[in-house]
Order: structure tokens, then sequence, then C-alpha cells
């Protein structure tokens, strides 16, 4: 059912494995690469931080999150599109300088980098935040350390070891969830916590559109970056054994995060008021606390932790794959491209060990808001990737259209809607530019294109004369 159909045509990756030799070296079933998706999604910035789409646009965020979900399949589709047909380390960005162009591909790959390292230092320094209610006495720059150095450590045992790992801390965050989403329905039904929390009084009890459709928008901003982990689903792919079977894990993974994200935004919303959400608390904390059961607080802390680990495992896993590829196509040095015993790009990461340690050290030695900017940033970027990611699935798809190739069911109504989804990005972009806080993010953003831009430019030059 999920055969690719190409003519009898064998397609090669750039590194010159065919796809069924790649798929032979890969360590990841269909189980696995889920968890990892779903892991490398769902993090702290949902548990905490789903409040500010919630003030923002209140009950019209389940149309929000919606639309995300259908954003993240068109790119989802792609990828697994585009890795069915040539599984490759290196994923997107590969696809991306073969089907637009060398300088796309440099943009899409340290782009994506510096997104995923920005994403491992804060989720770090979060970490360090949430430590505070049981260790309060040690210095936030040894725990943020610690925890940088163990999500390392997990990564240098290689993928079956990470795989491993990562399923575990996801089933947690699911269960999380689940449970939470059990709880909040005993306590809209009147079974535990304050029954004068009923659903005439929860946050549905305002208007839909309580904030008009710019808060629609608005939100948009900020939920989009809810599904922004896919990319880690597409840089595991080219590990798992049977490419074949990507179709089924990116639908599993797009249906357990849509599904999940809205049954829990929507019961919190039924039970807690739309003025009791603040943009400073976890919405989810702010729920439990009305259900009667104090060590709730306690456990959903921990379960916050074990969410910014699985996200910093993930980011380090995929960022190791993006610099592996960019070391292969010669846009960074050749020492990452080198592999122990058990297949690890051990070169690769240690550049990154390096880069999350300089880069925590500066989110101590800026200014609070000036870190922020970058952390914006990051958001920009992963808008970037996934423009490019399905530009560069149009490409694929103008010129194999005919050879009857596989394409993803997640990416219905080609070549049109994901010519919709490309606007819908532009659009957000253009939008966030009419909101002062993310427009210093652009900047930042513009800052580190231009930086990347130049970096082009030498690296290619470099690369012309030692051809020649």
């Amino acid at each position: 059912m999920f055969q690719s159909k190409s003519r009898g045509v064998v397609p090669t990756n750039r590194i010159g494995q065919t796809v069924q030799q790649s798929a032979k070296k890969g360590a990841l079933g269909v189980p696995q690469l889920i968890l990892i998706g779903v892991g490398g999604i769902i993090g702290a910035g949902f548990f905490l931080g789903a409040g500010l789409p919630i003030r923002t646009a209140g009950p019209a965020v389940l149309i929000a999150f919606l639309l995300g979900a259908i954003v993240t399949a068109q790119v989802a589709g792609a990828l697994t599109s585009l890795a069915v047909y040539q599984p490759v380390k290196g994923s997107f960005m590969v696809y991306t300088q073969e089907y637009i162009g060398n300088f796309a591909g440099f943009l899409e790959g340290w782009g994506y980098y510096i997104s995923s390292i920005l994403v491992i230092a804060s989720e770090a320094v979060a970490m360090s935040v949430f430590t505070k209610m049981w260790l309060p006495s040690i210095p936030a720059w040894m725990t943020t350390s610690i925890f940088a150095l163990i999500i390392l450590l997990i990564n240098a045992f290689g993928t079956k070891n990470f795989s491993y790992i990562e399923s575990l801390m996801s089933v947690i965050k699911i269960a999380a969830l689940v449970g939470f989403i059990f709880l909040l329905g005993l306590e809209w039904f009147g079974a535990i916590g304050d029954k004068s929390l009923a659903f005439s009084h929860g946050a549905f009890s305002s208007p839909f559109f309580s904030k008009g459709v710019s808060g629609l928008f608005q939100s948009m901003l900020i939920v989009i970056f809810a599904y922004a982990g896919i990319g880690v689903f597409g840089t595991a792919a080219s590990e798992i054994r049977n490419p074949a079977h990507l179709e089924l894990a990116a639908w599993s993974t797009i249906l357990v995060l849509t599904v999940l994200y809205i049954v829990s935004i929507m019961l919190l919303m039924f039970v807690v008021p739309l003025r009791y959400i603040s943009t400073n608390m976890s919405p989810f904390v702010i729920a439990l606390a009305h259900t009667g059961i104090p060590f709730l607080a306690t456990i959903f802390n921990g379960i916050i932790l074990i969410a910014s680990f699985s996200v910093m495992a993930g980011s380090v896993f995929s960022a190791n794959q993006i610099l592996y590829g960019l070391g292969e196509m010669n846009d960074s040095p050749k020492f990452v491209t080198r592999t122990g015993k058990n297949n690890v790009p051990y070169g690769a990461l240690l550049v990154t060990a390096v880069a999350i340690a300089l880069t925590i050290v500066i989110s101590y030695l800026l200014p609070a808001n000036v870190y922020n900017f970058l952390i914006s940033a990051s958001s920009f970027l992963t808008l970037l990737t996934w423009f490019l990611i399905l530009w560069a699935f149009l490409s694929w798809y103008r010129k194999t259209r005919h050879d009857h190739v596989f394409i993803s069911t997640l990416a219905f109504g080609q070549p049109v809607i994901t010519v919709i989804i490309m606007l819908v990005l532009l659009f957000l972009t253009g939008y966030a530019l009419l909101q002062r806080d993310q427009r210093f993010g652009f900047y930042a953003f513009l800052v580190i294109m231009v930086l990347m831009s130049v970096t082009y430019l030498f690296v290619r030059r470099k690369h012309r004369h030692s051809v020649g």
C-alpha cells in the first residue's frame, strides 16, 4: 500500500547509497519513529506556553491548532514523500539542495541547525528554572550544564539507545496529557475539584471569537511553533528500517499530536474561565490546582522536565543529522562526518556540544530581552525551513509526477494545497511584523540570514579553489 511506484528506477542519495541499502541500515521501527516524532514536538513550550495563544484568541484557539495541524501535515507529507523516494542523512537539507539549489540547501541546513541549538539551549535554561522547586540552592548555570551534558551522552550511545530513551520519555508525556484529559473530564462533570467551575463558567462562556479574527491570526504565530519539532521526524526518517512504512508513522504522529493538543486545550477551556488563564503560569497547572489534589503540581513539574529532556534529545539528534549532511556536501568541515563503531557522528556531536555550551554561556551573559530576541529568531528560521521543504517538494513533484512515484496522502491536493500553505507561511511571517516583540525577533533573524549568506559565499569560494 505504501510502496514507491517508480518505474523500476532505484533512486540514489547524495552519499551514493540506494534506498534499499539505506533502509537495511536503519535502526528504527515505526513505533519508535512515531514516539520520536511526538517526543520532538510536545515540549515544555506547549505545557508552559499554551496560555498565551488561549489568551490571544479565546476559544477560537481550537481553530488555530487545527490549522496548525493541517500545515504540519503538508510539511510531514512532503518529507514522507521525499524520504520514501530518497532516504538519506541530512533529510530535507539534501532535498532542498538537489531540487532548488546549493544556496537554498545551505540556508536550509544551517538555518535548521542554528534554530535547533537555540531551542536546546533555551530548554536547558528553562529546566534549571523548573528544578528550583526541588533544589533551590544549586546555581542555575550548573543544572543547565548538567542537563545539556546528559542529553549529549544520550545521543552518544547511538540511534538504537537514543530511540529507546526518547520513546520512554514520549510515552510519559503522552500518558501525562491523557491523564490530564481524564482528570479534567472528571472535574468538568463535578466529580472532583471546584464544582463552581462548571461548563457555563469556563472559557467557552466567552464569545468564540472573543478576540476577533485578528486574535486568531496572532495566535497562529504561536500555535504553529507548537508543531515546529516535526523536523526531527524528517531527520529520523533516514534511520527507519523500512522507508515504505514512513506513511504510517507520519499519519500516526500527526493524528496523535492533533488529538492530544485539541482535546486537552478544549477540556482546559471547559473548566477554567478565560480570565483565570495567565501567560505567566502553565494553564495546565492552573486547571490542576482546582482538582483539590495538592501533589499534582509537583508531579506536573517533573513531567515538564521530562518534556524538555525529550525535546532536547530529539533536537540534538536531528541537529547532528543535518550537520553530518552539511559535511557530506562540503558546507561544513569534513570533521563533522567522522563516525564511531555504533555509527554515531562523533564529529558532529562534538561541534554540537561546543555550540550548545557557547549558547548557554551567552544566555547568562546577554540581557534577557536580547536573548529572547534570539530565541524568537528561531521561530522565523522554522518558517523558513518549512517553506523550503514545501518548495523542494513541489520541484520534485513537478519532475517526477509522470513516473508514478509515491506521494503521501498527507500531502493532499497537489500542487494547489501546497502552494496555499506556502502563501500562509508568508502571510504569517508578514503578520508577525505587526507585533512589536515578533518584529525584534525578525530583525535578529535577518542578522542570522546575512551571516549565513556571507558564510556561504566564503565556503563556496574556498570549495571552488580546492577543486580547481
